[in-house]
């Protein structure tokens, strides 16, 4: 799939297109974070109940796949479909493929390596080992100087500025849709005869 530049004559006339807005698609998200926060809690107990960096990295690869994954072969993730959205290319209105699914995916894949990074950096950091709860966690974090970093702010933040585009663009698309020419659409029901 290639990346082009996009002319809004190209697109359908966004009236007949049913697409999400901002607070179904957050509604969306924060429905697969609780999907989530199983593999988070695994992350952090691996940070700081039982230091093991290899069990860390695991388990943020497996958080890391769920959004590409899912909605590349299902079109949307458990969120989405709870909330009854579809992911879908632009100009079929079909499934997107792997490759649109990655290109989505992009802001929070800057965000997660970002994150990793700065994980392994502090499970590396002396004085680290002295952390036993959640408390000292977040302080030892707070006082870690990567956190205080431009590029890594920025990184953490694409994802939310990725979104707030939607308020911009008549489709409510984000920046990563645009990337992937991909509309989050309302799976609407089929009309019984």
């Amino acid at each position: 799939m290639r990346v082009t530049s996009q002319a809004i004559q190209d697109l359908p006339d966004p009236t007949t297109v049913p697409t999400a807005g901002f607070l179904p698609r957050l509604a969306a998200a924060i429905v697969d974070f609780f999907v989530l926060s199983p593999l988070l809690y695994g992350i952090y107990y691996f940070m700081v109940e039982r230091p093991l960096l290899l069990g860390m990295v695991g388990l943020w690869a497996l958080q890391f796949i769920y959004k590409p994954l899912t909605e590349a072969y299902f079109g949307c993730t458990v969120g989405k479909a709870l909330l009854r959205l579809r992911v879908v290319n632009q100009g079929t209105n079909r499934n997107i493929s792997l490759n649109q699914s990655l290109m989505r995916y992009l802001p929070w894949a800057v965000s997660g390596f970002v994150t990793l990074f700065v994980y392994i950096r502090v499970f590396q950091s002396p004085g680290f080992s002295d952390v036993e709860d959640v408390w000292q966690y977040s302080d030892f974090l707070n006082d870690f100087p990567l956190t205080e970093n431009f590029l890594v702010s920025l990184g953490n933040n694409l994802p939310t500025f990725s979104a707030v585009w939607m308020f911009m663009d008549p489709w409510n698309r984000a920046l990563h849709d645009r990337w992937a020419q991909t509309f989050v659409i309302v799976a609407v029901p089929p009309k019984e005869e």
